[in-house]
């Protein structure tokens, strides 16, 4: 036979072996690459959605105002009509609704209480998101074994399911949160305003104070060099005097005790502004009250729920609480996560599946969290009436007050023209001999102890009335101005008027 006629020899075991090793070698630098673009691009997706950080380091030098030129004066973004429709002049003597404008606008407190708005914001926003899903990667290289052909992977992602059934209400409770803390906010410039305006009360009542007490020192001092020229020359006893001098002094202790005040109260006034204690600061003169105030705040009381910032907080927080309970209830029923898989093993097999998990609420079923949930709103819904209570309990004694300083007003004026025309029949009876000095001195005193007793009460009852003002927002102080429209960026305004209709 010919060899040529033969058939060919099959190829040897060793050539197998090489096209075998070559294959694998190949799938396994595929599955290497597939692998690698896998990783990368899971990579660039997560830093495509990582904020950046820059360090802010925090100031050495304190930032008040060391002139008003660097105060805010644009009243139109505060939220309380009354103040937005005020024209801030720096140029004339401020009014007091002009330092309650400034202290809302420029308080640094509130600086904070806007940040802490800021953060509720934010939370609000993270409670709005949907968690993450999770991947996960695996990788299976072949050892000794006979049967291993191949590198197995197994690549799977889940996302838990359990979060789209509490999302709603964690959403709900975070948007309550939000406008609780922009109520409370409202509710500190509130506040600051009407700090700032019995300052302003207290400062102007004080000058006026200073006023009365500077003429009568005038005349004191004038009297008591008379009273020393006469005693000098013979004609009057050193009693006299004497009693020229201790009146004197008792007005200069007066004096001081009212000059260390007003630099008590002016720090304060700084502070609330944000200023610098040494800038300068002209006020005008004590506010008018109208006549019908008590009646407009008697009418705001009735209702004050719904116009008390405070009061509108505590219902938005318990709005918020309600939502929390929400989803501690549903947050009882069994979490499900769902997920898929691909793999495949070192022989080669490649899979694709699906898996399916849950908790099962045997022994916590969220049943400690509902009932910690359920404590707080009773909590809130106590604190609530407790508040609304003491509000109409303050309004009351408020109001009983301002009646009880009207009425002394009307007695002190009454009672004023005798007292100056007693004292000015002791001065031509004094020149006449027919009185004694200390006799005259206190008629002169008694005169000058209304004055004071008048001016006060009429300070008494300018507090009140801020008082009264913060208490109900019915506005004591004169007519109210129109509402300017609001700014689309600016917060909601809330208008603390009652209605007329």
């Amino acid at each position: 036979m010919n060899p040529r006629d033969l058939p060919p020899h099959p190829a040897p075991a060793q050539a197998r072996l090489a096209r075998f090793v070559q294959q694998a070698r190949r799938q396994r630098s595929k599955a290497r690459r597939l692998s690698q673009a896998t990783s990368l691009a899971s990579l660039l997706l997560a830093l495509a959605g990582c904020a950046g950080y820059t360090p802010r380091p925090l100031a050495r030098a304190p930032d008040s105002a060391h002139a008003l030129r660097q105060l805010r004066v644009d009243a139109r973004s505060i939220p309380l009509p009354r103040l937005a429709a005020r024209r801030v002049d720096l140029d004339r003597p401020l009014p007091m609704s002009a330092v309650a404008a400034l202290a809302v606008l420029n308080n640094p407190q509130l600086r904070v209480a806007r940040d802490g708005l800021g953060v509720a914001r934010a939370q609000a926003f993270a409670a709005g998101l949907l968690p993450d899903p999770r991947f996960s990667a695996s990788r299976d290289f072949p050892g000794n074994s006979a049967g291993a052909t191949s590198t197995g992977f197994s690549y799977g992602l889940d996302f838990d399911l359990g979060s789209l059934l509490t999302r709603p209400a964690a959403q709900a409770a975070a948007r309550a949160h939000v406008r609780s803390v922009d109520l409370d906010l409202l509710w500190q410039e509130w506040q600051t305003a009407s700090q700032a305006q019995l300052l302003y009360v207290r400062l102007v009542g004080l000058r006026e104070r200073r006023r009365l007490l500077r003429s009568e020192l005038a005349l004191a001092r004038v009297q008591l060099q008379r009273s020393r020229a006469a005693v000098a020359a013979g004609d009057l006893p050193r009693t006299d005097a004497d009693a020229q001098l201790v009146r004197l002094q008792a007005l200069l202790q007066q004096r001081d005790a009212q000059q260390r005040l007003g630099v008590q109260l002016r720090a304060q006034l700084h502070a609330l502004l944000g200023l610098a204690p040494a800038v300068p600061l002209r006020l005008a003169g004590m506010p008018r009250i109208p006549t019908g105030s008590e009646q407009q705040a008697r009418d705001a009381l009735a209702r004050i729920a719904d116009i008390r910032p405070d009061l509108l907080a505590l219902r938005a927080g318990y709005e918020s609480q309600q939502q929390k309970l929400r989803e501690a209830v549903l947050s009882q029923f069994p979490s499900v996560s769902v997920g898929f898989t691909r793999a495949r093993d070192t022989t080669d097999v490649n899979t694709v599946g699906f898996g399916v998990s849950f908790n099962l609420p045997l022994f916590n079923g969220s049943r400690g969290r509902i009932a910690v949930q359920r404590a707080t709103r009773r909590e809130l819904r106590d604190a609530y009436q407790i508040r609304l209570d003491q509000t109409r309990a303050d309004v009351e004694q408020a109001l009983a007050d301002l009646a009880v300083l009207r009425r002394q007003h009307i007695e002190l004026r009454a009672g004023l023209p005798t007292l100056r025309a007693a004292a000015q029949a002791a001065q031509v009876a004094l020149q006449r001999d027919d009185i004694t000095l200390p006799q005259a001195l206190a008629q002169r005193q008694a005169l000058l102890d209304q004055r004071l007793a008048l001016q006060r009460v009429r300070q008494q009852q300018a507090e009140q009335a801020v008082t009264l003002d913060l208490l109900t927002g019915a506005g004591l102080y004169g007519a109210t101005p129109p509402t300017p429209p609001a700014r689309p960026e600016a917060r909601p305004r809330v208008d603390p008027r009652p209605s007329r209709s």
